[in-house]
């Protein structure tokens, strides 16, 4: 067996916690050149690394699993997704701004997604791959809603904002794309990966769809600042102002 699972479980608790700085010293540290406010921003970002990093603790404290017929369901990784998944989306449309309605969408059809993958890996037989394949298909139509809904909406801010949001969302749909492939492989699909291995793999994937999210959009951050010079700040576009008075951006109307 490979190493202990306990032990990628602290590297992604480590890699994780690290992966929370960034997004917190930008967001006390910096300061927008147009006066807005990009806590909410910054705050999203936190929010996906530090929930992870949560979670990813109490696996290796040997807490977050419960025992089933099926095997061990790892629930402290399924919340994770849950909460962190649906923050990475608001974090895509915060620089898109599409209407709520397609955010909404998309964050639900990513919740189909989760819940199939959670009741796929506690159930076994038909019952497992039938919502093995609910969740698949689901995610083809969260891919649809991230390349074509989407940019539609991207497609009217500057090349900045266009090509800091392309940037997070091909590692999205790259990344997100291998999951269900370790699923498959793993003891909760074909059984043809070891606990250990299926751990390393997905402390892998998570750390390059989080960490790596984090760290480009934390480097893209310029772009918030475009995003209302190019779009205009004026009453009726979705932009509002916060207790400071800064302007802070926000999501387009239906």
């Amino acid at each position: 067996m490979l190493v202990d699972t306990a032990v990628w479980a602290w590297i992604g608790a480590l890699a994780m916690g690290a992966g929370t700085v960034p997004p917190l010293w930008a967001w006390f540290s910096r300061s927008s050149e147009a006066g807005e406010s990009h806590a909410v921003y910054y705050g999203t970002l936190a929010g996906v690394t530090g929930i992870a990093a949560v979670a990813y603790l109490l696996m290796a404290l040997g807490f977050g699993s419960v025992s089933l017929s099926a095997g061990e369901l790892d629930v402290a990784r399924y919340v994770d997704w849950l909460l962190t998944t649906p923050l990475l989306l608001l974090y895509l449309g915060l620089l898109a701004r599409p209407s709520r309605r397609v955010l909404a969408g998309l964050i639900g059809v990513d919740v189909v997604i989760i819940a199939g993958g959670i009741i796929a890996a506690a159930t076994t037989g038909a019952v497992s791959w039938v919502a093995f394949g609910v969740a698949g298909a689901a995610y083809l139509a969260l891919v649809y809603g991230l390349l074509v809904s989407l940019p539609r909406s991207a497609s009217a801010a500057g090349d900045r904002v266009r090509a800091v949001f392309g940037t997070l969302r091909n590692i999205t749909v790259v990344l997100w794309t291998l999951y269900p492939v370790v699923w498959l492989l793993a003891p909760t699909g074909l059984g043809l990966l070891t606990p250990a291995t299926e751990m390393l793999v997905f402390v892998y994937l998570d750390i390059v769809s989080k960490v790596g999210f984090v760290v480009v959009a934390v480097a893209g951050a310029d772009a918030l600042d475009r995003l209302g010079a190019d779009r205009g700040v004026a009453a009726g576009d979705g932009v509002g102002t916060d207790a400071a008075g800064g302007r802070t951006t926000a999501l387009g109307d239906d």
